[in-house]
């Protein structure tokens, strides 16, 4: 009888958490960090997948990443670069990549959580009128320095002369 109820207890009870340990080991080690990283810290492998979906073109220099992505980035992932800002999500619907170049924005908002469990996220205004909002970790405040990114980027693409009336 004691022999059947210690099966019981290791189907019941340590099967499934040995389980749930497996899946979270492999979710720890093949899936993004819950962190942004900076563009030297990205894994090739995470580059690999942005270069083949278009996302990351030749030369072009990553400055952040992010993913909200439990394995596969492609679920989600957004990034800045020294041309632009990059929304990709499968999930999203038809069109899973978006390319936004500076010139196109005509402001940005960082809306800051500072629990760790919920993203900031990031609302950029089109010139077109169109808003676009993604999220982006606020671990180590490093969701203040994506959103930094993006403002120098505005500001070194807007013409010489509305950067003195915007200074000035």
């Amino acid at each position: 009888m004691l022999l059947w109820v210690l099966v019981g207890f290791g189907v019941l009870v340590l099967l499934p958490c040995c389980g749930l340990f497996g899946w979270l080991a492999y979710i720890g080690s093949y899936g993004p960090e819950t962190s942004v990283y900076t563009g030297n810290e990205v894994p090739a492998r995470f580059l690999d997948v942005m270069k083949d979906v278009g996302a990351l073109e030749p030369g072009e220099k990553l400055l952040y990443f992010y993913s909200d992505a439990l394995t596969d980035i492609r679920g989600g992932f957004y990034f800045v670069s020294d041309r632009g800002v990059v929304i990709y999500s499968e999930a999203a619907g038809d069109e899973p990549l978006v390319r936004i170049a500076f010139e196109e924005i005509a402001e940005a908002d960082l809306g800051r959580e500072e629990s760790f469990f919920i993203d900031s996220e990031i609302t950029l205004e089109l010139k077109d009128g169109r808003p676009i909002s993604f999220p982006v970790s606020s671990e180590g405040s490093k969701d203040v320095r994506f959103f930094e990114s993006i403002e120098d980027g505005i500001a070194k693409a807007r013409p010489p002369d509305l950067q003195a009336e915007k200074d000035g």
